[in-house]
């Protein structure tokens, strides 16, 4: 017999916020982070064509390696595990999760601006 690994409602909802609401706060965090992160990948592309060094050293890496694709998927993959940390988190814990992302993210596209700024 195989054991049935299929979720409840109750246990799918508490991982995947399906038909719930969006609070205002959240929507605009996730705003925030969806924008800060567009422009990280943006100034970082002009910035390596204009023979800037990435100061990431997972993400030279992959850019090493993938070009531009390497830094989407890297940024890809950090949304997922940003939105699978939100979604399992309390209310509280997953807006400072999203707020920790959403700071983290504009001071990188802060330095990145910085940096194609006085280079130019």
């Amino acid at each position: 017999m195989t054991p049935d690994y299929s979720l409840t409602d109750g246990e799918l909802a508490r991982w995947i916020p399906i038909g719930g609401e969006l609070s205002v706060s959240h929507a605009v965090l996730w705003t925030v982070i969806l924008l800060t992160s567009l422009f990280d990948v943006v100034t970082t592309t002009v910035g390596l064509e204009l023979g800037l060094r990435e100061g990431n050293a997972v993400a030279r890496a992959l850019i090493e390696s993938y070009g531009v694709v390497g830094l989407a998927i890297l940024k890809i993959g950090a949304l997922l595990v940003v939105a699978l940390v939100w979604a399992a988190l309390d209310e509280r814990r997953s807006t400072a999760a999203l707020v920790g992302f959403a700071l983290v993210s504009s001071f990188v596209v802060a330095l990145n601006t910085i940096a194609l700024v006085t280079f130019l």
